[in-house]
């Protein structure tokens, strides 16, 4: 439970498309739209949001996400959602009510609610439960966490902003808190700028909040009044984008597309499809083969990908687009992970030995920063 964080496939690539890329795709096309052969009544499926469904950033995510499953298993399910849930110990009430209005399936979509569901999944036996960033306890059979690898997209964004800036350069950082989803990600991106600009660093400010808009608006501005070369986020909302696109400054965004929000400076953004995941898990309930092991998916099934590229990447070179193209290949084919030894820490402990990948318990633990990463503190 260390891993908390609340909050139509795209082409970025068609462009560069090679057979390595097609070829790496298609397992995941294959999994994701199998139907279950079951002849009987459909899955009766709730999604619980603390937020609202379209706000424009991670609950968004989550409902894109209900939308793929819609698509991808048609009549097969029958899937809803409840906004605006409170977490904690109010969020069990709503889930009770979805179990007695039908549902055999209840996904949470933000850690406040793993509480709740763990005490629900040990009263309702018959019920499955597919749990934001918690563990199973090791006696629930129809319980199960999830979550993505937001390190995967962070990378390849990271290796783009390095092609982008100067030598030496900054990335204005703007996160909530230090915890391990954010700082995989913080150092995703890092590790990414480091292959393809290796003096750059990454400068990172702490709202210490995750909804408010003006404190993620003073942060990003003061990052670009001291000077920073490129914008990037691990907060959901536009702001960031806006706030860019604003100032001429090029940025990568998370969750959804952000050009929208930057139509001139938006490099690219690493997109987070829970709807590939969450249908790997549907399809698993129906088979009758459901695992209660964490799931933990990245690019390597389309649970993260990147959007198509924005107008701050037509100037790159094409040495740069190749590279790129190169690493975005690499990670998704699964031939290799973002973090890979040899790796070391800011203070200069090795973290990874050679050709060591960090397990899913290291990744959903984080709590260091790579060398070229400032302002965050443990």
């Amino acid at each position: 439970m260390s891993d908390s964080k609340r909050p139509t496939r795209r082409t970025m690539f068609r462009s560069l498309a090679t057979v390595a890329v097609v070829a790496a795709a298609l397992p995941c096309m294959s999994a994701s739209t199998a139907i279950a052969s079951d002849s009987g009544d459909p899955l009766k499926v709730t999604l619980i949001y603390t937020g609202v469904a379209r706000d424009g950033g991670w609950y968004q995510a989550f409902d894109d996400g209900r939308l793929h499953l819609i698509e991808t298993f048609g009549d097969k399910i029958d899937i809803d959602y409840r906004e605006n849930v409170p977490e904690g110990p109010q969020s069990f009430r709503v889930i009770e009510s979805a179990i007695q209005n039908g549902s055999s399936v209840i996904i949470s979509t933000s850690y406040g609610f793993g509480q709740s569901m763990l005490e629900a999944a040990a009263k309702y036996g018959d019920v499955h439960f597919i749990t934001s960033q918690w563990d199973n306890p090791g006696d629930l059979e129809n319980f199960v966490g999830f979550v993505n690898a937001p390190e995967d997209g962070a990378y390849i964004g990271g290796v783009a902003a390095g092609h982008i800036i100067k030598e030496g350069g900054t990335v204005g950082w703007v996160d909530a808190f230090p915890i391990p989803y954010d700082i995989r990600t913080i150092n995703g991106f890092a590790h990414g700028l480091a292959h393809s600009n290796p003096t750059a660093t990454v400068q990172v400010v702490f709202t210490n909040d995750w909804i408010d808009t003006n404190k993620q608006a003073r942060a990003v501005r003061s990052l670009i009044d001291a000077g920073v070369d490129f914008i990037a986020s691990s907060l959901t909302s536009s702001v960031s984008a806006e706030v860019a696109e604003a100032s001429n400054i090029p940025v990568v965004s998370p969750a959804l597309d952000g050009r929208q929000y930057a139509p001139n400076m938006s490099v690219t953004s690493f997109e987070y499809r829970w709807g590939y995941a969450l249908a790997e898990i549907l399809q698993s309930i129906m088979d009758g083969n459901f695992s209660t092991e964490f799931n933990y998916s990245g690019m390597k099934i389309g649970a993260i990908d990147m959007a198509e590229w924005g107008g701050a990447y037509n100037d790159l070179s094409d040495a740069a687009k190749a590279d790129i193209q190169a690493e975005y290949d690499r990670i998704r084919s699964g031939a290799g992970e973002v973090f890979t030894g040899p790796l070391f820490d800011k203070d200069g402990n090795q973290v990874l030995a050679d050709g060591e990948a960090m397990p899913i318990a290291g990744l959903r633990s984080m709590a260091f920063v790579l060398p070229n990463v400032n302002g965050v503190e443990f």
